[in-house]
């Protein structure tokens, strides 16, 4: 009698599930489309000068084009994808225009985000699943990705996020050797062909399926067998690279790998120890899973996936960590996956938690959202993101104005220009060689071309431009399809995944304490490694015992600035530290003129002093006069540089050894008024050595590598205190 309405029910949840799935392919399409239409542009960027079009398009132009250059490194990558991609459109569509590369690689992220939602949705109830589709719409969809949705040649972002959900996903959910199984091993193989360090994807399963003593060895055999031979690929690509290319870039010392991995790992906020929170769920969850051979799949999917993303974490800060600690757009999209993991896994350690262990879920849960949602929304609306918005129609305008005009008259002068070169590519004559390949400029949208006549493939792209206009419209679509699949499964059957059960495990609380002393001790990496306090690091560098005290600064020459405004000068960050400093960047580099400080006794043989600014450029310098007992001079020693770099200080070792008991002063001469316009200097400390100044040199050098040391201390902190906790409380439960 039931069997009607349970089948009408069953291909309800059935529609539900797809339109689950394009319902959030919808809704993140259109917030794509927005960003391609609101802040891209009609002209090729930088590396498509080189990859797309040296690699492959002009080749093919010259019918000289072998498969083999598909194939070609480019830095570490191997993107054959994104050149597949832009080949296709330029031999069927006869277009190589980057907003409609963007568009289609808008419909990819749209794809996998909708793939993932779907693959929720059919393991998990509807409000956990609701509840997830909400946070991934809102990873794929914010715009802290810019560079993923405006820059057409990125679509190897929204191909590796696939890839690799589909080859961990079927790892542990298809049976070894069936269809699916060797489906989800060619997704790995397709992932080593996006970024580099895609190897990690089937090196986290290996790691997973053996942590938790997954059955059948065919999982972890075959997923060793692809992370080698994507490793190898990635290894064979560096080695290709020019060591100049890569030396400024890569990490070089362990300090620089901690800082720059841990603030990965806390993505998206940028406070230290953010990682120990925001990766804390998906730890935990391993924990709970070590050698379980009966685990949930699932579960051991929502492991790999966060292991792949530490593992991107440390590919990162390996091979960038050296020039920069800070987020890459670029990156966002990767390192949202890790954050979509820990977010499974804390609805699963959630839910099976009982007993006082639901109040320790509770406030996870609480701290996990309070940390990841300001972060969300600073590198969404401000930071890198607002700095493009503000000034992507002016570069977009930069780039398109200058392969116009030199298709126009064939003059390099419009493709050299500075600030044409950093936003179109740093090589103009590469630029040029590209475009006077016949046939190219054909290729190229039809505001690029000096002439405007129409050719095949402007009608494509101007579908593609109407398509992005309608994003609202997308918007819109997907919304209605979402609250429709919602309305569909409510009557469905529950979670397919079975509740997670927490299990006694002695060897939980050792681990705990090992991270915990690992942590600690990698703290000692650092100078003053127990010393938390920038404030107090800075004056132990600036103000030490035995620094000169009282000294005051007075402009000597005719200015129309304030006599005594030297407190400060110093075009330095933050301003705690700048406020050390005395100097002559009074509003800006604009003054010239000379300034000095009052005079003090030299007491020691060495006077170590800080100084920052540019006293080794012409017109400047940094001196200390030496005076005599009526304060007649008698010589004046000059700081020898170099001038450090910007934002950074140096310390002179000033040898007063033959002047005991004389009195001295320091001497600022600023000679000029352009960006070199400043010198800057801190109170005078006696030393009894010039080898003091390399100490300081040596400890002010780690001072932009502290968010690992604190970072550390943070993490070490939190897993000593779970290992207390997991000792005092973890015990068999009674049958």
């Amino acid at each position: 009698m039931n069997r009607a309405p349970a089948a009408s029910s069953e291909q309800g949840a059935a529609a539900g599930r797809w339109l689950w799935v394009l319902g959030v392919a919808g809704v993140v399409f259109a917030a794509r489309l927005r960003e391609v239409h609101l802040h891209s542009g009609p002209t090729p960027a930088l590396d498509q000068w080189d990859a797309e079009a040296r690699v492959i398009l002009v080749p093919w132009l010259q019918g000289k084009l072998a498969w083999t250059d598909f194939l070609a490194p480019h830095n570490e990558h191997v993107p054959v994808w994104t050149r597949l991609l832009a080949w296709l459109q330029a031999a069927w569509l006869g277009r190589w225009d980057p907003q409609l590369q963007a568009t289609f690689n808008a419909a990819l992220h749209g794809l996998f985000a909708g793939v993932f939602a779907g693959w929720l949705q059919r393991r998990l109830a509807l409000w956990p699943a609701a509840g997830l589709t909400l946070l991934i719409i809102l990873l794929a969809g914010l715009p802290f990705s810019w560079e993923n949705s405006t820059w057409g040649f990125q679509a190897h972002t929204p191909l590796a996020l696939l890839f690799v959900f589909l080859h961990i996903r079927g790892s542990f959910e298809r049976a070894p050797g069936s269809a699916g199984w060797w489906l989800a091993q060619a997704a790995g193989v397709a992932a080593l062909f996006t970024y580099g360090s895609m190897w990690a994807a089937p090196a986290a399963v290996l790691a997973t399926a053996l942590w938790t003593g997954a059955p059948d060895r065919r999982r972890w055999l075959a997923a060793a067998a692809i992370a080698a031979g994507g490793l190898g690929l990635m290894l064979y690509a560096r080695g290709l690279q020019s060591p100049l290319a890569t030396q400024s870039l890569t990490a070089h010392t362990p300090r620089e790998f901690l800082a720059a991995g841990l603030l990965q790992l806390g993505w998206p906020a940028a406070w230290p120890g953010a990682a120990a929170v925001l990766c804390l769920p998906a730890f935990l969850l391993a924990l709970q899973l070590r050698r379980a051979a009966r685990a949930e799949n699932f579960d051991r999917v929502v492991v790999a996936l966060a292991v792949w993303a530490v593992a991107q974490a440390a590919a990162f800060a390996f091979a960038r960590g050296g020039s920069y600690l800070g987020f890459t757009s670029r990156y966002g999209d990767l390192l949202a996956l890790g954050v979509a993991a820990n977010a499974i896994a804390l609805w699963r350690l959630g839910s099976a938690a009982y007993s006082w262990r639901t109040w320790g879920a509770a406030g996870l849960a609480i701290a996990w959202l309070a940390t990841l949602a300001p972060g969300l929304h600073y590198i969404s609306t401000r930071a890198h993101t607002e700095y493009f918005h503000q000034y992507s129609a002016e570069w977009s305008r930069l780039r398109r104005d200058a392969v116009r005009q030199y298709l126009a008259d064939r003059d390099l002068a419009h493709l050299s220009a500075p600030e044409v070169r950093s936003v179109l590519y740093p090589n103009p004559a590469r630029v040029a060689e590209v475009l006077d390949q016949p046939g190219l400029a054909d290729l190229l949208p039809v505001s690029l071309r000096p002439n405007a006549t129409r050719v095949r493939g402007d009608f494509i792209s101007a579908v593609a431009t109407r398509v992005r206009t309608l994003w609202a419209a997308f918007a819109a679509a997907g919304l209605i399809l979402l609250l429709l699949a919602a309305w569909l499964t409510w009557p469905a059957p529950a979670a397919t995944v079975p509740a997670l059960t927490l299990a006694f495990d002695p060897w939980r609380w050792p681990l705990l304490g090992l991270l915990a002393v690992t942590a600690g001790g990698l703290v000692f990496l650092w100078p003053k490694p127990l010393e938390f306090s920038a404030e107090k690091r800075w004056l132990a560098l600036l103000a030490p015992p035995g620094t000169v005290a009282e000294l005051t600064f007075h402009i000597t020459t005719k200015t129309t600035f304030p006599p005594d405004n030297l407190t400060g000068g110093a075009n330095l960050v933050p301003g705690d530290f700048r406020n050390l400093f005395y100097g002559t960047h009074i509003d800006g580099p604009g003054f010239i003129g000379e300034a000095q400080s009052s005079a003090f006794p030299i007491t020691s043989p060495w006077l170590i002093i800080p100084f920052a600014g540019f006293p080794a450029s012409e017109g400047n310098g940094l001196h200390l006069r030496i005076e005599d007992a009526s304060g007649a001079t008698l010589t004046e020693l000059a700081c020898p540089g170099p001038n450090p770099h910007f934002n950074e200080i140096d310390f002179w070792a000033a040898d007063v050894r033959h002047y005991a008991g004389r009195s001295a002063r320091l001497v600022f001469y600023d000679g000029r008024n352009d960006a070199e316009g400043w010198v800057a200097a801190a109170l005078p400390q006696a030393a009894q050595g010039p080898e003091r100044a390399a100490t300081f040199r040596h400890d002010r050098s780690s001072e932009p590598t502290r968010f690992g040391q604190a970072s550390l201390g943070v993490i070490a902190l939190v897993t000593l205190l779970l290992c207390v906790g997991t000792a005092l409380t973890s015990r068999p439960r009674r049958a």
